[in-house]
């Protein structure tokens, strides 16, 4: 796959597993949004950015991997961008956008608590 598949495949995981989770899933039909998806919840809407980081190679695994959020090295407004999903270790890290630039992840770290956890579409 290219990277623009790769990115597909993971939205559509992403939306796949959020729909598991008994939310509702909308995708824009442009890519010139800000956000991949929209979440809704008991009337509640998230704006969803999803990256696919799961392409690393598995020495950097070992050691973290980094993904940073935009090549510029900018941030997403939390205007535009609610919540980051970020595909890794064939699962979803769901952080809830604090205007961060970037994120390292190893499998037990400090974001291990995010991991698979639907919660913040929930609270």
């Amino acid at each position: 796959m290219n990277v623009n598949q790769k990115g597909c495949f993971a939205e559509y995981k992403f939306a796949t597993a959020a729909m598991e989770c008994g939310l509702n899933v909308s995708m824009p039909l442009l890519d010139s949004s800000k956000y991949d998806c929209i979440v809704e919840h008991e009337g509640r809407l998230s704006k969803v950015q999803i990256k696919n980081a799961n392409n690393r190679v598995q020495s950097e695994i070992k050691k973290g991997v980094f993904v940073n959020l935009r090549p510029s090295g900018t941030f997403y407004n939390k205007d535009f961008v609610d919540i980051f999903a970020i595909y890794i270790f064939d699962g979803f890290f769901i952080i809830p956008n604090k205007e961060q630039r970037a994120f390292r992840f190893i499998q037990s770290g400090k974001y291990s608590n995010f991991f698979n956890n639907f919660a913040p579409f929930f609270n």
